[in-house]
């Protein structure tokens, strides 16, 4: 083969690869992730709306998924949200600054009627029940405030 035609054949596979690889087509490719970033929407279950107290607030939290106990690897704290409400929790929310906000994180959030971190009568909680999420994945992880304490 003259040699033009054989550089011309290896320049188009390897443009086939990258494509394939840009699109995820190619063997071994996993979906794309975004990376330090979780989002998603927060409900409140129909049957518990009317315990939500109007100034309330929202704590979205995050743990390592293989770390229950301790302190929370990111937390969001929303005075007074409105629901359905959408979150998006990034290495902006970690609570010891730079700490990786990456890995399997476990999902809570909890609706404090009285702004406070200990879990109080009235309070409502959720998490997602597909835990643990992998922070950076393109599906929404939406939340249910389904448990009232």
């Amino acid at each position: 083969m003259p040699p033009l035609k054989v550089f011309g054949m290896a320049a188009t596979i390897i443009l086939l690869g990258g494509l394939a690889s840009y699109f995820g087509l190619a063997h071994g490719c996993s979906k794309q992730t975004t990376p330090g970033i979780i989002a998603g929407t927060i409900v409140v279950d129909p049957g518990l709306l009317d315990k939500v107290n109007p100034s309330a607030t929202l704590f979205i939290i995050a743990r390592q998924a293989d770390s229950p106990f301790g302190p929370p690897l990111a937390v969001q704290r929303i005075q007074s949200p409105e629901f359905p409400f959408s979150y998006s929790l990034s290495g902006d929310d970690v609570m010891r600054p730079g700490t990786p906000f990456q890995g399997k994180v476990n999902l809570k959030v909890k609706l404090d009627s009285d702004g406070t971190v200990g879990a109080q009568p009235g309070d409502l909680e959720g998490e997602y029940g597909k835990n643990p999420v992998t922070v950076g994945q393109t599906d929404e992880v939406n939340i249910t405030l389904d448990v009232l304490k």
